[in-house]
């Protein structure tokens, strides 16, 4: 059964980036001519090893963003989103990720068999009626749109290409048992603590400073020493980490303040946007290993694909690294 879902998940990703392929090609294949030439050399928006990305290539790649991002804002569009987006580093760097991809994947020597560009094509169901693939209605949607049976082609075989790239660096990655247990047991533990916060200010800071000072005494009781300073000592119930607790003072510093201590430990004052606070970790209430065996599969799924991600954006980091990449002048 995991099988099978490795395999729809692959396929779904397959058609994502092809369909990403089919929707840049339609509109805006018909801005591939930069009209007559000049005898001049065209400017280039970058060189990529050595290879080129042409200035209508990336304005192409530009403006297709443009209408995709007016159709999703809607009533809500305006030009000045192109530059708050940052729309044109955004296009020039996914040009020059894409080129890299199709570099390595011809360096490892990746291809793309007659059989499975064939497939590919067919299984569009764009080019179907009734279920099953025309040839005719595939040739008259590419002339519609000004696309050659080759150009299109080739550009699925560019799809297929850096798919099977993804897939084979998404291989390196792995999740033991050992790791699922962990991920398992921190989003499942429960803790119990004791706290007390008080708006920040120098005046209350050195208050819990001293605080913090008679607590730090050996024998000394945590809650009594709270009470007897004057102030109330909060029991929220036992709560997972980056959970709601009740009153939370500033949620982020908390959590982690929580997160550094061990079972009988208290924090030192922590100061955070709104206040200043100091707690006391009571206990922890383990995860039930009974739980995780139930659960296993599906949280070393889900952290797999969590690593994948990962492995694949240092991969692709590094490969920009290593690349020889000359960014060419702005025409805007």
């Amino acid at each position: 059964m995991i099988g099978a879902m490795r395999k729809n998940v692959i396929r779904i990703t397959m058609w994502l980036v092809i369909g990403a392929f089919i929707a840049t090609i339609f509109f805006v294949w018909g801005m591939e001519s930069a009209g007559p030439g000049s005898g001049r050399e065209p400017i280039m928006a970058a060189v990529v090893n050595g290879e080129r990305i042409s200035w209508p290539e990336f304005q192409r790649a530009y403006q297709q963003q443009h209408e995709l991002l007016r159709q999703l804002y809607g009533d809500r569009w305006r030009e000045e989103l192109m530059e708050d987006l940052d729309v044109r580093h955004r296009v020039l760097d996914e040009l020059i990720t894409s080129r890299l991809l199709l570099q390595e994947a011809e360096r490892l020597g990746l291809r793309v068999s007659r059989e499975e560009l064939a497939a590919a094509v067919m299984e569009n169901p764009l080019f179907a009626e009734e279920g099953q693939f025309r040839p005719e209605r595939y040739r008259r949607l590419l002339q519609m749109n000004r696309i050659t049976p080759e150009r299109y082609e080739e550009a699925i075989r560019q799809a297929l290409l850096r798919q099977k790239l993804t897939t084979l660096i998404h291989a390196s990655a792995k999740v033991s048992e050992a790791e699922a247990w962990e991920a398992f047991r921190a989003a499942k533990e429960k803790a119990r603590v004791l706290y007390v916060s008080l708006p920040r200010s120098a005046e209350n800071t050195a208050r819990l400073e001293k605080l913090q000072a008679a607590l730090s005494r050996a024998g000394a009781s945590w809650e009594k020493t709270v009470q007897d300073s004057g102030l109330q000592p909060k029991r929220p119930g036992p709560f997972v980490f980056g959970a709601d607790v009740v009153d939370p003072p500033d949620r982020r510093e908390f959590h982690l303040a929580v997160l550094r201590l061990k079972p009988g430990e208290s924090s030192p004052v922590v100061g955070g946007g709104k206040s200043v606070f100091l707690v006391h970790l009571v206990g922890r209430d383990g995860a039930p290993r009974e739980a995780f065996e139930k659960e296993k599969a599906t949280w070393k799924q889900q952290l797999l694909a969590e690593k994948r991600l990962q492995v694949w954006g240092m991969w692709v980091q590094d490969l920009k690294r290593r690349a020889k990449i000359e960014i060419g002048q702005d025409r805007a």
